[in-house]
């Protein structure tokens, strides 16, 4: 039921939108900058159902991202090590519960801030979900630390190339007031949504169900520690010296896999050495074999909970640290670091003879041909990933979950299956919402109402702008679109280049914070969606915030004017 009121509102949206085309002209951009209005160009019910099929052909990234996502961790969750993870981060958090969503926030805001598309940090959120949930915090808390935090991160995000581009800006542009725009404005969330504390039936509840699971656990155990016993006396074992040094010296190529009858985990050790992953986890379990105690023949058993538990949490933080590496314009917020780029066209020129390896093995790194300028490729470099990109990577990384854990083809099959379920309707929803954009932007109403709101007064006034800002962020919610349909137009109404900064200042946070309620909204209807939060609810709980960013934001905006 809830859902279905949700579905009321995303249909309303659209109905209004398409309405909206059969009264209102046409207008685009042309090449100076200027506004030109053409007839009204209404969609009729065959072009409404024209347009659904193109917002699906064009933005189904996001769909196969969410089904990425829901792969990797319908995969990760067979995992007893991710599991004891995710238990334990919860344990830790028992009762400070308000602590663990401050940090949540101040997390997600950050990275959103930095990073180049904001909505790939989805890619973390079921994690955080799982937690909290063991915690019983409520839904809305839950989007607001997540999704909410992740926009009003991006309202101050330090670099957009789109945004940059047609304003003209420079990184250090605004950058002090974003920084202290971004620290309150997560202030203001966390006081508004981080828990205080604690229920006491919550707590009687939850006590109930520790109590139960240590039961379970304590019954558990000592068969656990029988089974074990019965299984090290037939589990092999390998030379504790021979191992530690096989893998210190040889375990970037697998070596000491090989050498443990660990045949598939040698053979990805080999095809990923590259990447020097390998190396790093060779490193780290060197150090733990060298810990473990042997037995009288100086042996230690191949498989070790002590050495896996190692190993996963030194995987985990590679993992985090490398998906976030890859989506924080590195090359963009500095000039002169080229790093990651070089590093793609070295790995372009690999050859043994005229064979390129890595091109045609693993796939054609994009890279710059300094004669031509032209760019080929199929794999972006460090910094500039997007949705698609990581989506690849997250297909591959449960492939890779999938070999080292034997899980058996059928079990995946079935695993995988059942996540796509769960996140398949979130995904098709949060791809047709996106009709709303394809009608706006290719009726061109969308410019057309904004224009008229912003040209109310003469020249540039704080007011229109953050007016028509509002109105293009509902119809347009692609910040991409929104910049190059609605936001351009002001660079044909004012001609003063100082108040650019302002303009985009504003552009950029007050389409973040229409987000946050916008029917429009992506990240929002997935989230709605996903946790299942009446959208009526959610207006209820989340205004106070939203009124209390936008005068944050207005205040911040009118000290820059009068600065300026």
């Amino acid at each position: 039921m809830k859902k279905y009121n949700l579905f009321k509102v995303l249909a309303i949206t659209v109905i209004v939108t398409w309405i909206l085309t059969l009264f209102i002209p046409s207008s685009y951009l042309d090449y100076s900058g200027k506004v030109v209005t053409d007839s009204v160009s209404g969609l009729g019910i065959v072009g409404l159902l024209s347009n659904l099929s193109i917002s699906i052909s064009y933005f189904n990234g996001i769909a196969v991202f969410l089904i990425a996502v829901a792969c990797f961790y319908a995969i990760i969750s067979k995992l007893d090590v991710y599991n004891k993870f995710v238990d334990n981060t919860a344990t830790t958090f028992k009762n400070k519960e308000g602590l663990l969503v401050t940090i949540t926030i101040i997390v997600f805001g950050v990275l959103a801030c930095l990073v180049k598309d904001a909505m790939i940090l989805i890619m973390f959120m079921p994690f955080i979900y799982q937690v909290m949930k063991k915690l019983e915090i409520d839904k809305k808390v839950i989007l607001s630390s997540t999704i909410i935090a992740t926009f009003v991160g991006a309202m101050n995000g330090i670099y957009d190339n789109t945004l940059f581009t047609t304003f003209n800006l420079k990184v250090n542009t605004l950058l002090l007031v974003k920084l202290i725009v971004l620290v309150l404005s997560l202030a203001i969330l966390i006081f508004f949504t981080a828990p205080k504390k604690v229920k006491d039936s919550n707590s009687k509840k939850t006590a109930k169900k520790t109590s139960d699971k240590k039961a379970v656990k304590a019954s558990t155990k000592s068969t656990t520690v029988k089974t074990v016993k019965k299984q090290n006396s037939k589990e092999r074992k390998v030379n504790k010296v021979v191992y530690a040094i096989l893998t210190l010296l040889l375990g970037t190529i697998g070596i000491n896999k090989f050498y443990a009858g660990k045949i598939k985990a040698g053979i990805l050790n080999i095809i990923f050495c590259w990447t020097l992953v390998p190396t790093i986890l060779s490193i780290v379990e060197f150090i733990t074999v060298l810990t473990e105690k042997a037995d009288k023949d100086g042996k230690i058993p191949v498989n070790s909970n002590r050495r896996e538990n190692v190993l996963f949490a030194t995987s985990l933080v590679l993992f985090v640290l490398f998906a976030i590496a890859t989506i924080i314009p590195w090359e963009s917020l500095f000039t002169k670091f080229t790093a990651f780029s070089d590093f793609n066209t070295w790995l372009s020129n690999l050859k043994v003879g005229k064979y390129q390896i890595f091109n045609n093995v693993i796939g054609a790194p994009m890279a710059t041909d300094s004669a031509t300028g032209s760019t080929t490729g199929v794999i972006s470099a460090i910094g500039s990933w997007t949705m698609t990109d990581m989506a690849i990577f997250l297909f591959i990384i449960t492939a890779v979950i999938a070999i080292c854990k034997k899980i058996k083809l059928d079990e995946f099959i079935s695993s995988a299956t059942s996540g796509i379920k769960k996140v398949l309707p979130v995904a098709i929803t949060a791809m047709l919402i996106s009709i709303v954009l394809v009608i706006s932007v290719t009726t061109g109403i969308n410019t057309t109402i904004c224009n008229w709101i912003a040209t109310l007064s003469k020249g540039f006034n704080i007011a229109t702008a953050t007016l028509s800002t509002m109105v293009g962020s509902v119809l347009t919610a692609d910040f991409y679109y929104f910049v190059s349909s609605v936001a351009s137009l002001f660079t044909g109404i004012v001609s003063d280049t100082n108040l650019y900064g302002v303009i985009a200042l504003i552009a950029q946070s007050i389409y973040y914070l229409m987000m946050i309620i916008a029917p429009t909204s992506v990240g929002l209807i997935i989230g709605l969606y996903y946790l299942d939060i009446p959208y009526g609810k959610w207006f209820k709980y989340i205004w106070k915030v939203l009124l209390s960013l936008f005068v944050l934001i207005m205040i911040s905006v009118i000290i820059v004017f009068v600065l300026v």
